[in-house]
C-alpha cells in the first residue's frame, strides 16, 4: 500500500474517532490530510477524476461563497475562518480520491469516537455533577455529533455484521450505546429529532438490500431505546415536559425567555422578514439592523437579540441571502445524496463477486446518505454550520466516505481484468 493510502487510512480513523475526545478533535484527521494533498502536488492534480468528485467540489465552491455572503465584517479576520475550511476541503477531495482509505479504518475510527464520546459525558454528568454533557464544544454540537457517530457505526455494523467477529459485533453495540448515552446526557432534543428524520431513510435502504436483517435491526432499536429510557429516565421525562410547557406558554403569553420560546419568536421574525425579500435576504448587517429595530418598535421580543443565528439553518439562510443561498445550501445537502444513495445499478457491479465487497458498499453508501440527511434534522434547532465542528466532520466524513467507495469500486474492477 502506497504510504499516502497509508496516511489516509489514518486520517479516516483520526476524523470520527478523536472527533469528540479532544479539544478541535475533528481537524486532526483534516489536517492530515491537508499535508498529504501537500506532499503529493505532483501525483493527484494530474489525475482524472469522476464527474461526480468535479460536481462535489463545485458544490464546496459555492458554499465558500455562501459563507462568505454570511460573513459578519465584526469578525475581523474570523469572518474568512468558515469560507477557507470549504476551500481548503477541495485539495482533500481531489487527494483523497486518488489515494483512498481503508473502509476499516473509518469503522473503527466511528467505534472508537462513540465509546469517547459516552465515556466523556458520563464523566462530565455523573462524575463532576454537571447538568449536561458539552464535552469540548457546546451541548448541542456534542450531542449532535455523538449520536450521528453511533449511527453511522450502527449502519456499518448492520451492513458488515458478517464480517464481523463475536468480540467485535459486542463492543459494537456497546459504542453504538454509549453514542446515543452522550446525545441523551448532553440534553439536546434536536439530535433526536434528526434521527426520526433520517430513520426513514436508513430502514427504506436496508429494507431493500437486506430483509432478512430488517426485522432484528427493528427489535434491536426498540431495545436500545428502551435502554435509554431505563438510564435516563429522569433527564428524558424533564427535558420532554419542559419542552411542551414552554411551546404552551410561548402560543398564550409569546414569553421567548426559554429555550424553545426564544427559537419559535426568532423562527417567526426570520420568516416574516425573509418574505419581504425572498430573492437576496437582506445580508448580515441589514438582517442584524432590521432585528433592533423592529424589537425596539414592541414588533418582537428581546430575548432574539441576544443571538445572531436564527436556530435553523434553512431559515436563517434564507432570511440573509434569499432564495438564491438558500438553493445553494440545498444543493450541499442533495448532491451527496444522489452520489451516495445505492441504486440498483450502482450495486449491481457487486452482483456475482466477493458479497463482503457488496456489504461494505453498502455500508459506506448508506453512511453516505445518513450524513446529509442527519444533517438537514440537526439544522432544525441548529445552525449546525455555524461551528467548527458542523463543518469539519460534514466535509471530511463525505470526503473520506466518498473516496473510500471510488476505492472498493476500483479494486473490484481491477480483480474482474485480473480474471479475465
Amino acid at each position: 500500500m502506497p504510504w499516502p493510502e497509508r496516511l489516509n487510512s489514518v486520517a479516516a480513523f483520526a476524523v470520527p474517532g478523536m472527533a469528540l475526545w479532544l479539544p478541535s478533535g475533528y481537524s486532526y484527521g483534516a489536517v492530515m490530510l491537508l499535508v498529504g494533498a501537500l506532499l503529493t502536488l505532483r501525483q493527484w492534480p494530474f489525475e482524472k477524476q469522476r464527474a461526480l468528485t468535479y460536481w462535489l467540489a463545485t458544490c464546496m465552491f459555492t458554499m465558500a461563497l455562501l459563507w462568505v455572503a454570511l460573513a459578519d465584517p465584526m469578525e475581523g479576520w474570523g469572518q474568512w475562518d468558515r469560507p477557507s475550511k470549504f476551500l481548503l476541503a477541495i485539495p482533500c477531495l481531489l487527494y483523497a480520491s486518488v489515494f483512498p482509505p481503508r473502509p476499516k479504518a473509518f469503522f473503527w475510527g466511528l467505534m472508537v469516537g462513540s465509546l469517547g464520546a459516552g465515556a466523556i459525558a458520563a464523566w462530565q454528568v455523573y462524575g463532576l455533577g454537571e447538568w449536561r454533557a458539552t464535552g469540548h464544544t457546546n451541548a448541542i454540537q456534542y450531542g449532535n455529533l455523538a449520536l450521528l457517530l453511533a449511527v453511522l457505526l450502527a449502519v456499518f455494523v448492520a451492513a458488515i455484521h458478517k464480517q464481523l467477529s463475536v468480540p467485535e459485533k459486542l463492543l459494537s453495540i456497546v459504542a453504538i450505546i454509549a453514542g446515543m448515552d452522550a446525545s441523551v446526557l448532553s440534553l439536546s432534543r434536536g439530535g433526536w429529532l434528526a434521527l426520526l428524520v433520517a430513520m426513514p431513510f436508513g430502514l427504506a435502504l436496508l429494507y431493500r438490500y437486506r430483509t432478512r436483517l430488517f426485522w432484528r435491526v427493528i427489535v434491536g432499536l426498540m431495545v436500545v431505546v428502551g435502554l435509554m429510557s431505563v438510564l435516563n429516565r429522569g433527564m428524558i421525562a424533564t427535558r420532554w415536559d419542559e419542552m411542551t410547557s414552554e411551546i404552551k406558554v410561548y402560543e398564550t403569553t409569546r414569553n421567548a425567555d426559554t429555550s424553545v420560546g426564544q427559537r419559535l419568536e426568532h423562527w417567526r421574525f426570520a420568516w416574516v422578514v425573509g418574505m419581504e425579500k425572498p430573492l437576496t435576504g437582506w445580508g448580515v448587517a441589514g438582517y442584524t439592523a432590521e432585528k433592533a429595530k423592529r424589537v425596539a418598535s414592541g414588533e418582537y421580543k428581546k430575548p432574539i437579540l441576544e443571538y445572531k443565528f436564527v436556530h435553523n439553518e434553512v431559515m436563517d439562510v434564507f432570511v440573509k441571502t434569499g432564495l438564491l443561498g438558500l438553493a445553494l445550501l440545498l444543493w450541499f445537502y442533495m448532491l451527496p445524496i444522489w452520489m451516495f444513495w445505492p441504486t440498483q445499478a450502482r450495486m449491481q457491479m457487486f452482483e456475482g463477486g466477493d458479497p463482503g465487497q457488496r456489504r461494505m458498499m453498502l455500508a459506506l453508501r448508506m453512511s453516505g446518505v445518513c450524513v446529509p440527511v442527519l444533517y438537514v434534522g440537526f439544522g432544525f434547532t441548529q445552525v449546525f454550520f455555524a461551528h467548527n465542528s458542523g463543518i469539519m466532520f460534514y466535509l471530511f466524513s463525505i470526503i473520506l466516505l466518498w473516496s473510500m467507495v471510488q476505492g472498493l469500486e476500483r479494486c473490484v474492477l481491477s480483480q474482474r481484468v485480473a480474471q479475465r
